[in-house]
């Protein structure tokens, strides 16, 4: 990933989320590295084919990460009346929106030579 728009979008981040600490905004760095990496394992892109509408939903799986520390392994939460839900995949508003930007694969089949 280009090492200018990786710190543009982790100062924008930080920006968002009202984090100034270096180490937080290390942390954001590594969350929006993994964030293009489920976006790529999904689409089926390689680092050299990202286009820019990937950076939005990269940054929008990072906020989720973010918001879910400290939470890891848990789906859902009850504790004095108060139920939470957590997000364990990439959430299916993401999902569709990335639909768009899927590479298919080609497959090669060769028909038999005999009749």
């Amino acid at each position: 990933m280009d090492e200018e728009k990786l710190k543009e979008m982790t100062d924008s981040l930080a920006i968002r989320l009202g984090v100034s600490d270096e180490n937080e905004k290390t942390k954001l760095k590594g969350l929006i590295e993994d964030a293009m990496i489920l976006i790529l394992d999904f689409t089926g892109r390689d680092v050299d084919s990202i286009v820019e509408p990937l950076y939005y939903y990269a940054r929008q799986l990072a906020v989720i990460t973010w918001n879910r520390e400290g939470n890891e392994g848990e789906a859902s939460r009850s504790e004095g009346g108060v139920s939470q839900s957590f997000i364990t995949d990439i959430p299916a508003d993401i999902q569709s929106g990335l639909r768009r930007y899927r590479k298919g694969r080609v497959v090669k089949r060769y028909a038999s030579k005999n009749p």
